[in-house]
């Protein structure tokens, strides 16, 4: 009896022996999961029980389980290699048959479905010309035709246009100073004609023996553009301060303002000159020592204005600010588009001009602008902005273009012109140019004219017994009636991993663990072996008792 039993563990040994080496042997395959050998032990009974003095008769290998821990990601250099992080299994499609797997090296067939080495496919969710995800799972496969150009139909725009700055093609004004003729007479008011004010206070002054003396300032003109003034005293009339205008009876009046304005003309752009017929200002007298000098100057106060000079797109100073997009036509001509902005005589107000290729597309030529409309705080009045739309046809053959134009994003700050973002929806053909996939398994395909487009969604697959799959060979798995059916979704959801493109999961065998457990199952080999040594022995001396 003690020979079965010793071989017993000899045979559970060996077996542990096995599980380790092939453990071993594959600390280096991608997706593999290690092997636990598990015993139970043998034990005799009846159908009248045991009694209490019974021996076992051995030991049995009751099960090889897979360990399905997270193995150590490597990355590389090939987007179509996947790793899962975390929970979840790859599907693939192995002749009809679907089947399960950790290792994620994909590559391309001569089909172009995204399959392993043993042209297994990867399963997904399917997209449409569109690259909309349609929920249908199936076979993975890049698409390498050209994607057709597409027209554009609407672009945004957004940027701020400078609200300090002048209005383009008009010269600033300033305040000026116009003079004019002042007739003076020391016994009679001023002449209505001259249109002039005395400037000037009334005041008393004391002589050296303390009397006090009215004091009158005489105006004379000695030469051109000269004037001399002399006070004289003991006069008697009215002076008036310098801020208050005079008539003819000597009553004083109200002062009071001119706003002029004109029209330039066209052509060269000289400006016209300003004729002004009276000066309502007034004059300031700056009294000196008697031998000094006195000096009378006369001013006019003109209100600022502003003249505008028609558009031009060849003529920088008539616009403000200018943008450019590229547009595609229905055959993805690309087309040149250019916004030229200009700041209105309005207040808050700017005209846009819009060409395509030096032709005006957007109004006749030699109309105004569409008008963009800003509040006092720089945005834009209306809720929804759009400028009217635009229509043209690009010629050599393909379909006229009819775009909308978005200008919900321009803003008016006094700051300097800054663009943020100008984008359109149309495009040319291209050529597939690369392949990403995303952390929650979306197949993208990158284009050579900057497109984009969805192929499907990488799905994973769970069970409720892992250890129950049935093995396969090729780092497969199948499913079995232990580990339940497969639950397939997309990763990140439903207690799945996430998948990492450009990267391979390695083998989760741990090798200094294999090795301790390779020492044990030797000195369990070896102790059996001396059970079945000692047990010859015995018997051996019990076939020598004669």
């Amino acid at each position: 009896m003690p020979f079965r039993i010793a071989l017993s563990g000899l045979n559970a040994a060996s077996s542990e022996l096995r599980v380790i080496g092939n453990n071993v042997a594959n600390a280096s395959t991608t997706g593999f999961k290690k092997a636990r050998a598990e015993f139970a032990d043998i034990f005799a009974s009846s159908n009248l029980g045991s009694s209490s003095n019974a021996i076992g008769s051995g030991v049995k290998l009751s099960s090889v389980t897979q360990q399905f821990s997270q193995g150590n990601i490597g990355f590389t250099d090939n987007n179509l290699d996947l790793a899962v992080s975390g929970q979840g299994m790859f599907v693939l499609n192995d002749n009809g048959v679907p089947v399960y797997t950790r290792a994620g090296a994909f590559g391309v067939d001569r089909n172009g479905f995204i399959a392993n080495s043993q042209g297994q496919i990867l399963q997904g969710d399917i997209a449409d010309r569109n690259g909309n995800l349609t929920n249908t799972t199936g076979d993975l496969q890049l698409n390498f035709d050209n994607i057709e150009p597409q027209a554009t139909s609407s672009a945004e725009i957004a940027l701020n246009l400078n609200s300090s700055l002048p209005v383009p093609g008009a010269t600033p004004t300033s305040s000026l100073n116009v003079p004019s003729t002042t007739i003076l007479d020391e016994d009679a008011p001023i002449a209505p004609a001259a249109g002039s004010t005395i400037v000037g206070t009334a005041f008393n002054m004391q002589d050296n023996y303390g009397v006090n003396r009215s004091v009158q300032i005489e105006y004379t003109h000695t030469a051109a553009n000269t004037w001399t003034a002399t006070l004289r005293d003991n006069v008697s009339g009215n002076i008036f301060p310098g801020s208050t205008p005079i008539d003819t009876s000597g009553t004083s009046v109200s002062p009071s303002s001119v706003d002029f304005g004109w029209v330039p003309q066209t052509g060269t752009g000289a400006q016209d000159p300003i004729i002004v017929a009276a000066n309502i200002s007034a004059i300031t007298l700056l009294a000196a020592a008697a031998d000094g000098d006195t000096s009378v100057s006369t001013a006019s106060t003109v209100n600022n204005g502003t003249a505008q000079v028609p558009f031009s797109e060849n003529d920088a100073t008539t616009y403000s600010h200018s943008t450019s997009m590229t547009i595609f036509d229905s055959q993805g001509t690309p087309h040149l588009l250019t916004q030229y902005y200009r700041k209105s005589t309005q207040a808050n107000q700017w005209e846009v001009f819009t060409f395509r290729e030096g032709n005006r597309v957007d109004a006749a030529v030699g109309q105004p602008g569409q008008t963009v409309q800003f509040d006092t705080s720089g945005q834009l009045q209306s809720p929804n902005p759009n400028l009217p739309a635009i229509s043209f046809n690009p010629g050599g053959g393909a379909a006229s273009i009819t775009m909308s134009v978005d200008i919900s994003g321009v803003t008016q700050f006094g700051s300097s012109f800054s663009i943020s973002s100008l984008t359109q929806d149309g495009f040319s053909t291209g050529q597939l140019s690369g392949i990403d996939i995303s952390d929650t398994g979306i197949v993208l395909s990158r284009f050579t004219n900057g497109q984009t487009q969805i192929l499907g969604q990488v799905r994973l697959a769970n069970f409720t017994n892992p250890q129950g799959l049935r093995q396969l060979g090729d780092t497969t798995w199948a499913e079995s009636f232990e580990s339940g059916q497969a639950v397939v979704s997309q990763p990140g959801s439903s207690g799945l991993g996430l998948v990492q493109s450009g990267a391979l999961e390695g083998s989760n065998v741990d090798l200094t663990e294999q090795l301790v457990g390779m020492i044990t199952a030797q000195r369990n080999f070896q102790a059996n072996a001396q059970v079945i040594s000692t047990a010859d022995t015995i018997t051996q001396a019990i076939i020598n008792i004669r």
